[in-house]
This record gives structure tokens, sequence and C-alpha cells, in this order.
């Protein structure tokens, strides 16, 4: 696990080190059995990826992305001028999450698991700090796909289970808090009482007359 997320770190942050990146995008999809899938992108502006290519970053190929590794994809994605480089991994479960996170100086993790049917995701990122990982942002954007629907957040924007926040440069530190319901066999909390009343429906229907001829 601990090799895994040193080879995330040199791919997504080497870079990031080296000229210090502007914008940071990342994603943590969390499905309910706590597995899900870790994206991080850094954006480059054309200057940025021009002195880099000039440090010897291979202009065909600048993102890496011929390096293949079987717990890491990373793609190369084009916005205009500036130029995104993309790294994902999965992870089985929370523990797993919390080492992708605890490897990146700056993040605190103050609450992540899930209890009594729910989510709780509730960390610190620091952008002020000089050892920090965000300390060189100009904009960052971090997005959360929760695993039902969100019960209390802090988020900046809302579209349907997923929460966003966004940061611009040195905001101190930057809580980033948020709770979910938690599906049980793909159907929300009270889903399975609903589905127990249709049953019963059901079951009503087919003998209910029997029994009232009888």
């Amino acid at each position: 696990m601990k090799n895994r997320s040193i080879k995330i770190l040199a791919i997504t942050f080497s870079l990031f080190l080296l000229v210090g990146c502007h914008k940071l995008e990342a994603t943590t999809k969390i499905e309910p059995d706590g597995s899900g899938e870790l994206r991080m992108g850094i954006g480059f502006s054309a200057e940025e990826r021009t002195n880099m290519e000039k440090q010897g970053a291979n202009p065909q190929d600048f993102c890496n992305t011929s390096q293949k590794n079987p717990d890491i994809t990373v793609t190369q994605e084009q916005r205009g001028d500036e130029t995104w480089c993309f790294s994902a991994t999965q992870f089985k479960g929370l523990e797993e999450l919390r080492g992708l996170y605890g490897e990146r100086e700056g993040i605190k993790i103050n609450r992540l698991e899930i209890s009594d049917g729910r989510l709780y995701y509730d960390i610190d990122l620091d952008t002020l700090s000089d050892d920090s990982s965000f300390s060189t942002l100009t904009d960052l954007t971090w997005s959360l796909e929760l695993p039902g629907a969100p019960v209390d957040h802090n988020a900046d924007q809302v579209e349907g289970n997923t929460l966003t926040w966004i940061s611009t440069s040195q905001n101190g530190v930057i809580n980033l808090r948020a709770e979910s319901e938690v599906p049980r066999n793909g159907f929300p909390p009270c889903g399975s009482a609903f589905l127990g009343l249709v049953a019963g429906i059901i079951y009503w229907q087919r003998h209910g007359r029997k029994f009232s001829l009888q």
C-alpha cells in the first residue's frame, strides 16, 4: 500500500514540486462499501509546460501516460492552452483512502468512517504552510462523490450526491466536511422499508381474497 502511494505521489506531485503547479483538481468517489477511486489532476499553463519541456519533460508524452502501472491510470487532457495531467487509483476501503491521503503533506484527517448507516467525511487542507503540498496553488477544486444523499456539509457547490469545495491560493486551513446516507444492498435506508411495504401489498393482492372467502 505504501509503495503504491509513493508511486502515485511521484507521478502526480513531482511536477507540482518542481515548478509550482497553479491548479489542482481532486475527486474522491466513495461507494457504499467504502471502496472507490481517488483522481487527482494538475493543470499547467502553456508557459509552464514550455518551461517544463526545457527542463527535460517529454513533449510527446508530457504526463507520462505511456508508463503503465496496474494500480494507476494516467491521462492527459487539453483545456484550451492548459495541459492537465490526471492520475487515478482505486482503493478497497476507507483505510486505503486514509493511506493515500496520508502520503500528502498538508492533509489532516479528522474523521473518515462509515458508521450507523452514514458516511462521515471531515478533513483539513493546509494551503498556507511552506511544507504543505497545497501551498503553491492558485486554484483548488476538491470534489467528493458520496455513496448516498448528503445529510450535512459545508461545500461550496452541490450537484446530486457530488459536493465541491473551491479555493484560491493560501486561504489558510480549509475544512471539508460532509455526511451522507449509505445505501444498504443498493437501496437507501428508507428503501428497504418501502420494498417491504410493496411486497406486503402484492402478497395481500394475491392471497387476501382467498382468506376472505374462507
